[in-house]
């Protein structure tokens, strides 16, 4: 199951996601209509295979590796903002 599909099940559909960074950068994913995106995982630069979910946390979050122009990845921590 990829990150759209855990995030439908786990009720989410209009979502922001916080993204901070190891060196505590800090970006904002806003506006996102989870039933109208194809590939999550994509937009947000990840590599699907390095994604750890935590939903069920009480500020539930995702850690995974982020692709960089460089070619390079970071580790990135991915909080999800429900309106």
């Amino acid at each position: 199951m990829d990150l759209k599909d855990r995030l439908i099940t786990h009720g989410y559909d209009h979502i922001d996601i916080l993204i901070i960074d190891d060196e505590a950068n800090q970006t904002t994913v806003a506006d996102i209509t989870l039933h109208k995106v194809s590939d999550l995982e994509y937009k947000l630069y990840l590599d699907p295979e390095t994604i750890n979910y935590h939903l069920d946390e009480e500020d539930p979050y995702f850690v995974a590796e982020q692709r960089d122009d460089d070619g390079g990845s970071k580790r990135i921590k991915g909080f999800v903002l429900e309106w």
